[in-house]
């Protein structure tokens, strides 16, 4: 796997998060999951981001805009990765 698909697939597991969040589908169970692949990934800021997210799970605003920082993030290293 090439690292452009690797980051896809991280933005695309940010998006499920959030997706869990605004339609109140399991978003902890999700989150949790979440985390636990983007931890294994090894980006310690990327991490960072999504912790955030689900740490304020209780407040979906807030979580939302970690994970819109996070997909943020990934768009720049893919930018990045692509130029």
């Amino acid at each position: 796997m090439s690292n452009l698909e690797r980051l896809q697939i991280l933005t695309e597991i940010i998006g499920e998060f959030k997706t869990a969040i605004l339609m109140d589908r399991e978003p902890d169970k999700t989150g949790r999951l979440v985390l636990e692949v983007i931890q294994e990934a090894g980006d310690d800021a990327l991490s960072d981001f999504v912790l955030n997210a689900y740490l304020k799970l209780t407040n979906e605003q807030t979580a939302v805009q970690y994970l819109d920082d996070a997909r943020d993030y990934l768009y720049e290293k893919i930018d990045r990765l692509m130029n």
